[in-house]
């Protein structure tokens, strides 16, 4: 089992946080995870702002990781997601290739494609390309990083005899994952024996239907030849614990709630609803360390993806909070899953 934690870096305009100290308490936050023992760090990455009244602040998470490599000593430092269809893959490929070089092998990319179509209008380009710009980024990417002189010449980008002046330690490429959010990305991505994160909240309506997608997925990428004693599927989940269970509920729903005005918009008694559905299925972890471990070990009986992210900054939380949920979740529940496994 691995464990680890995410931040989409939420910035809100009627708060007192810049975004220099969000950066600064995410550094934080990474090197306490470090020492803390999680497996991973994940950033997402956004541009502009979907509304005027809250900001996405990592427009771009390799230099956000590149700081945090020279904190860090073992924890991985990943992106969930960084968006390949934005950006030239040429300075993509050159961007993350530095990050593993300065974390002598510790990146881990979670890639996508990006869900917001003002972060392709601002750029002016159409959503609607998105899908063969990931594709055609991929590919180059994969052989930039071999080290390969790479001539291409595609729909959307063009190279002549281009070659990276840095390569990543991982060979031939950096650990990685696809974003599956659509329920039929999972068979897709299964069937091509190409791993996944995803987001439950997004993905499934109910337990029982993450439990599917995610069997889905496992099942068609065992038939086509991934290796089944290395697969997991990272699951991002929204994570606050507290000492009671009553301070873990109203301080987390408070912040959750500020979240989704912005990101899933609705009225007050819409929002609450989505809320209330996420928690009866098992999709929103808001308690105490055991009520943490009960909700864990529920989902390690019936669903296996081996991989649990806890999405534990978010809506504005206080990062002494944060802080202290990391460190309940480190003391008493990681243990408590190290001792089952050994």
């Amino acid at each position: 089992m691995r464990f680890s934690l995410f931040s989409l870096l939420d910035v809100y305009d009627n708060e007192a946080r810049t975004s220099a100290a969000i950066y600064q308490q995410t550094l934080e936050q990474i090197v306490r995870a470090d020492e803390l023992g999680f497996d991973s760090y994940w950033i997402g990455e956004h541009h502009s702002y979907l509304k005027p009244d809250q900001l996405l602040a990592c427009p771009n998470p390799a230099i956000l990781l590149a700081a945090a490599a020279k904190l860090t000593q073992r924890i991985g430092l990943n992106t969930a997601v960084a968006n390949l269809s934005l950006r030239h893959p040429l300075q993509i490929a050159e961007d993350y290739a530095l990050v593993d070089l300065l974390s002598q092998g510790r990146l881990g990319l979670g890639i996508g494609r990006g869900s917001f179509a003002h972060e392709y209008a601002a750029i002016g380009q159409d959503a609607a390309s998105s899908s063969g710009r990931f594709e055609e980024s991929w590919d180059i990417l994969q052989q930039l990083w071999r080290g390969e002189s790479v001539t291409f010449q595609g729909r959307y980008y063009h190279l002549e005899n281009a070659k990276l002046n840095v390569t990543p330690v991982q060979q031939p490429c950096p650990r990685h994952w696809f974003s599956a959010i659509k329920e039929d990305s999972f068979a897709t991505r299964g069937r091509a024996a190409q791993p996944i994160i995803s987001l439950p909240h997004l993905s499934a309506q109910s337990f029982a239907g993450l439990g599917k997608l995610v069997e889905d997925h496992r099942s068609h990428y065992l038939a086509a030849g991934g290796n089944g004693e290395s697969y997991e599927l990272p699951l991002i989940l929204y994570t606050f614990v507290a000492p009671t269970r009553a301070e873990a509920l109203h301080t987390a729903v408070d912040a959750l709630r500020r979240y989704m005005e912005y990101q899933h918009p609705g009225s007050h008694e819409h929002i609450t609803h989505i809320i209330h559905h996420l928690k009866e299925q098992k999709l929103l972890w808001f308690g105490t360390p055991g009520d943490l471990i009960d909700v864990i070990e529920q989902f390690q009986a019936s669903i296996d993806n081996r991989h649990f992210v806890f999405w534990s900054d978010f809506g504005g939380l206080q990062p002494e909070l944060v802080l202290r949920s990391m460190q309940l979740i480190a003391q008493e529940v990681l243990p408590h899953f190290a001792v089952r496994a050994s």
